[in-house]
């Protein structure tokens, strides 16, 4: 883990613990960074606290030079185009999010969290494969794509 989400990390742990009681938190989770890795310059993964799970971009020092709080970020994976919604993180400056869950009541550990946060950040990185064609077989399971875009 980078200083840098160490410290997204130590951020949102505060406020979980400022949070703790509230309707809006799930009490069987944590605040953890899960799966990140670098791409285009940024470091990208997802952060699962009680109250939510995001998939979570660190600025490359170009974006720095562009992102404002409150705008949105169109960022290029293997898996498509995605929008993020650009945001302060107390001191530690711009990060770029898209919310993959919120609240978190559906998670019952968080083991299932994490492991929810794991799949989505492995079909962020993943080519979708090519539609197969449509006959009489069973209907296609949700793709990875259309997972992470809530579709």
């Amino acid at each position: 883990m980078t200083d840098a989400v160490a410290r997204l990390v130590d951020y949102y742990r505060q406020a979980a613990d400022a949070m703790q009681g509230l309707p809006i938190c799930n009490p069987a989770l944590a605040v953890e960074a899960v799966g990140f890795r670098a791409h285009d310059g940024r470091h990208v993964g997802v952060i699962v606290t009680p109250w939510f799970m995001n998939l979570t971009v660190l600025p490359s020092a170009a974006d720095l030079t562009v992102w404002r709080p409150g705008q949105l970020a169109r960022l290029a994976f293997p898996s498509g185009l995605y929008d993020f919604v650009v945001s302060e993180a107390g001191d530690d400056g711009l990060i770029a999010t898209c919310s993959l869950f919120s609240p978190m009541h559906d998670f019952a550990d968080h083991a299932d969290a994490r492991a929810a946060a794991l799949a989505a950040v492995d079909a962020l990185f993943e080519r979708e494969s090519a539609p197969k064609p449509v006959g009489d077989s069973p209907a296609p399971a949700i793709s990875r794509r259309r997972f992470l875009r809530g579709g």
